[in-house]
């Protein structure tokens, strides 16, 4: 498992609406995968006997 880095937002992000776009799709993906690994380490220490966890359930994996 690695750390993803924050996506560095483009020179253009505050004066072209497409890099502003672009680039928060970038910052939503890089959470999304964040907080997925999350729910994969609750559910595997959960599998493992760790008490008192909450996990989510497992993401579906996206189409394509």
């Amino acid at each position: 498992m690695i750390v993803q880095p924050k996506p560095v937002p483009p020179d253009d992000v505050l004066t072209s609406r497409i890099a502003g776009e672009r680039y928060d799709n970038a910052v939503e993906a890089w959470g999304e995968e964040g907080w997925a690994a999350v729910g994969r380490l609750c559910r595997f220490f959960d599998a493992m006997g760790m008490e008192r966890l909450s996990c989510p359930p497992p993401v579906p994996p996206r189409p394509g």
